[in-house]
């Protein structure tokens, strides 16, 4: 309802802007200088409308403002892109940040399994055999691996986000004591900077299983739209590999399979052009057979009709002689005569 509310209210209704968005801003300006990133600061205007004021501005919202973007960090989110389909989700990793207690039981390890019972009677219809389940058709197959692969990587970035929280909460209380005028010792300044790197590292890990959250997720609107077309499947493998490009989805490799396949179907059509003049009908006045040729097949015709027939073995006369039937009139002149 919260949503609803949120997206149905006018563009130009006049709330007072986030104390803690106001305070972000702040203090993004003074980290941008610090770290001298690039930031444009650019303005995204709200629509007004015709009942909206034209003089006063006290009770306008304020615009919103994009937030600095870290190169460093993109950096370790696109070390996936190279090969998002083959790209390894489960990393062997020194120091592991998203190695959490009780992930599997609350669903941060991989996809939620699925009835055994409703699966079977999904996949057949009838009445559910004891075999496990398994998607009836080859794509079903690799679209739900690659949906799967994404929910993992997602799953060590939330787990990740469980070691960075603890960290900020411990830097938040050991600020709180400097705040209080406790003061802070060596030791606690030592811990607030460790916990500091740790914090950073711990980032750079969610960073990395964003990044093959979103290529898995690239792979899969590929293989989405790979399967409207009947293409080898090293062709496939190689789409579905390909580098991710924020630009296009299947990157300037596409270009390389497109002109294969555009060789591979004019020589095909060049050949069924080729097989139909070969086997089909003679043009009148076009390339024949030459002379000697026609009448090398008349002789062989001629010979092959004036040919007696072969002549026949003893057994095969016997057999004949056998099969042969005898006039019934013959065979009464025969006894007449012998009688005589």
């Amino acid at each position: 309802m919260a949503v609803e509310e949120e997206a149905g209210e006018p563009a130009g209704s006049s709330k007072p802007p986030c104390p803690a968005y106001a305070e972000l801003l702040k203090v993004m300006e003074r980290a941008s200088g610090r770290l001298q990133l690039p930031w444009e600061r650019v303005r995204k205007e709200t629509a007004r409308g015709r009942l909206d004021e034209r003089f006063l501005s006290s009770h306008g919202p304020a615009a919103p403002v994009s937030l600095p973007f870290l190169p460093d960090l993109h950096v370790e989110i696109k070390k996936a892109w190279k090969n998002p389909d083959s790209a390894r989700i489960h990393r062997h990793q020194r120091a592991n940040f998203a190695d959490v207690e009780g992930l599997s039981q609350h669903g941060y390890v991989s996809m939620p399994p699925i009835d055994e019972t409703f699966a079977n009677y999904l996949i057949t219809g009838r009445v559910p055999t004891l075999k496990a389940p398994v998607l009836p058709t080859k794509p079903l197959k690799v679209t739900s691996r690659l949906n799967g692969r994404a929910y993992v990587a997602v799953g060590q970035a939330g787990a990740a986000l469980h070691t960075m929280a603890v960290l900020q909460a411990y830097q938040a209380d050991l600020l709180k004591d400097l705040d209080q005028g406790q003061g802070l010792s060596p030791e606690a300044v030592e811990e607030l900077r460790c916990t500091t790197d740790l914090t950073l590292r711990a980032t750079k890990q969610t960073a990395e299983s964003i990044g093959r959250s979103m290529a898995a997720m690239v792979a899969t609107e590929r293989h989405l739209w790979l399967n409207l077309v009947d293409i080898g499947e090293k062709e496939k493998g190689f789409l579905l590999d390909a580098p991710v490009s924020p630009s296009e989805l299947f990157g300037t490799s596409i270009k390389a399979v497109v002109g294969k396949f555009r060789e591979a179907r004019a020589r095909s059509a060049a050949f069924r052009t080729w097989t139909r003049s070969e086997s089909g009908p003679r043009q009148p006045g076009g390339p024949g057979p030459s002379r000697a040729e026609a009448q090398r097949q008349g002789q062989r015709s001629s010979v092959a009709t004036r040919a007696p027939p072969p002549p026949r073995s003893k057994s095969q006369r016997r057999r004949d002689s056998r099969t042969k039937k005898q006039d019934l009139r013959e065979v009464i002149d025969r006894r007449r005569q012998q009688r005589r």
